[in-house]
């Protein structure tokens, strides 16, 4: 089971997509090297291997095999949970000598009757890993080499007994069936310092510059949000701000493009997180993309003075709102501050990014109170309107609710995603799905953020204009047989249609009158969103141009384009031609016309910038 004279253990990651990255294998390798003797002896070796879920779970299987490994421990996620148990199963079967673990929060808290319902497994690693991962490589180096010369091999179950934080299954010589058993509760790493940094330029085995690169500086959560396991450990444990400062600036100095920071809640200590953001603020690199999770409504005066001067693309922020609902947010342990909340968020500066999040099938929630949730936090302007739906975890406190309460019903499988509660039936659920998807394609994506803002702000709900427009989309993609996936241009011809429709026909309360206002104005911005995407190759019928090619090449001359100013190099006309779009535009109710220069970048970003002359 175990090889002489050296063990090798592979821990496997399988991400959701290609450009993530696993914090937790590289925390568990880099505290082992640092703490486990037998690894920096030479008689275990801690190997790291990557994939994806687009990629064939056969292909993973091969390169478990091919690793040699004699024990293989699996990070289990909920996007990863059922690609994990397919890899390893087949696993065991190529491989029936290796150990097979797993660990990670789909697992950990419901590791027994992970281990019933997983023939392959062998042990579940549950809660923090690292002091417990570095015992199991200790405990595998001793039998592994204590009883390979006289070719007398250990029981699995002598290796692993009296492990605090291990479950393991004692299956016997069948291999099947069993009792599971735990060595007990670990405590917690008291000094998280003790735990090396995992980015080392020896660690790294990817290209940062086309990865996120995940970090923590904190453990733990003081809230008791039902719906999250973070709930479980209300301890909060922080790395020293020094080391993290430090650790910014290797991201910063080596030009990591973004860095997700995991702390479930960022901003909680005030002397703590705005020294992270001033050094941030003062020594940026022009590039580094921070991400934060945040209660904003727990943002001190002194957050906005910092981050009034943190450089645009330095940070990023992403903030759970959930609910409106007061009844709700009290059901599920959250604090219910939405004034508060609205007046923080609205002071952030408009050049911060903000992601708001949503969540649909909450207690007390039906499809009009996530309406009226919709439209607060739609009107706090974020970039970004996460609208999510309830994951009933096992093992969180939310299962308990979800148990109690008659008419709850969700997916027996991961993610565990909400069918119904006892106030929003499975149909509603489909509505909300709807509007979802054209929120995240629409305006989350920036495709036509400007048109639909313009059209949300004219009407009494917002919730109201999504609904219809999506149900109008559902029909005129029908109608004109357009599948998934759907091109940009086929997008824009439906807003259009849709507007052109709503201007005789009224919406969401609004007058014909003040309709047909409100539809001319979004119709508007939505000329100025498609030249936004880029310069097209052909307008679309609904495109009323206002072109002068004159006036486009009177704005070559004079903003020195041809001629390679700002720091850019000389141009011909040509290429400055198909680098730049012209047209003009009327925003105000008087009919005047702005005139807007379209500067396209060829830079692998595509960002494109505007001149309004």
């Amino acid at each position: 089971m175990l090889s002489f004279p050296e063990v090798k253990i592979l821990l496997v990651a399988i991400n959701a997509k290609y450009v993530q990255t696993n914090l937790a294998v590289r925390l568990l390798r880099s505290y082992a090297e640092a703490h486990a003797p037998s690894i920096r002896s030479g008689l275990v070796s801690v190997e790291i291997a990557e994939w994806n879920i687009n990629q064939p779970s056969g292909a993973i299987v091969r390169g478990i095999y091919e690793s040699h490994a004699d024990a293989v421990f699996f990070s289990v996620y909920l996007w990863n949970r059922e690609m994990s148990l397919r890899v390893a199963s087949d696993v065991r079967r190529v491989m029936p000598d290796a150990v097979l673990g797993f660990g990670g929060p789909e697992v950990s808290w419901a590791a027994e009757k992970f281990l019933d319902e997983c023939a392959a497994g062998d042990l579940v690693i549950a809660g923090e890993g690292e002091a417990t991962f570095v015992e199991l490589v200790e405990r595998f180096a001793r039998y592994a080499n204590d009883t390979a010369p006289e070719g007398i091999g250990a029981s699995l179950s002598e290796i692993l007994s009296g492990i605090a934080g291990v479950y393991f299954c004692d299956r016997g010589e069948s291999g099947r069936g069993g009792s599971i058993r735990f060595g007990g509760d670990r405590p917690l790493i008291a000094d998280l310092d003790t735990i090396p940094f995992p980015y080392t330029p020896e660690q790294i085995d990817f290209e940062p510059a086309h990865r996120i690169v995940y970090y923590e500086s904190s453990r733990g959560c003081p809230f008791k949000c039902a719906y999250c396991l973070s709930s479980l450990d209300a301890r909060v444990r922080y790395y020293p701000l020094e080391r993290v400062l430090s650790e910014i600036a290797y991201f910063m100095d080596r030009g990591f493009p973004l860095v997700k920071f995991v702390d479930r809640t960022f901003n909680l200590d005030p002397d703590r997180f705005l020294k992270v953001w001033e050094y941030i603020r003062d020594h940026h690199n022009g590039k580094t993309l921070f991400h934060f999770e945040i209660a904003a409504e727990y943002l001190p005066d002194a957050a906005y003075a910092v981050l009034a001067a943190m450089p645009e693309g330095a940070v990023q922020f992403e903030i759970g709102i959930q609910s409106a609902n007061a009844t709700t947010l009290q059901l599920v342990g959250r604090p219910a501050h939405p004034e508060i909340l609205a007046e923080r968020i609205a002071r952030i500066p408009k050049h911060i990014h903000t992601h708001v999040d949503l969540i649909a099938g909450l207690p007390e929630e039906d499809l009009a109170s996530f309406a009226r949730s919709f439209d607060f936090a739609f009107a706090l302007g974020a970039d970004m309107l996460q609208l999510g739906f309830l994951k009933v975890l096992p093992g969180s406190p939310m299962e308990q609710i979800a148990r109690e309460a008659e008419g709850y019903r969700w997916s027996d499988f991961p993610p565990y995603e909400v069918l119904s509660s006892p106030v929003l039936p499975y149909g509603d659920l489909l509505i909300l799905k709807e509007v979802e998807q054209l929120v995240d394609t629409w305006h989350n994506s920036g495709l036509m953020r400007n048109a639909l803002r313009s059209l949300c702000a004219a009407t009494d709900s917002a919730f109201a204009l999504f609904l219809a427009l999506a149900q109008f989309a559902k029909g005129y993609f029908e109608d004109h047989d357009i599948f998934l996936p759907r091109k940009p241009a086929d997008a824009f011809s439906c807003m259009a249609a849709f507007l052109k429709e709503g201007q005789a026909s009224g919406l969401a309360g609004l007058d014909v009158s003040v309709a047909t206002i409100a539809y001319r104005f979004a119709l508007e911005y939505l000329r100025y969103d498609l030249l936004l995407q880029g310069k097209p190759g052909v307008f679309p019928d609904w495109f009323e141009r206002r072109y002068s090619k004159e006036a486009h090449d009177a704005l070559l001359d004079s903003q020195g384009i041809l001629k390679g100013q700002n720091g850019g190099a000389p141009v011909s006309r040509r290429i400055a031609y198909s680098r730049t779009e012209f047209d003009r535009f009327r925003f105000d109710e008087e009919g005047r016309e702005m005139a807007i220069l379209f500067l396209y970048s060829d830079d692998k970003a595509g960002r494109t910038r505007t001149l309004e002359v």
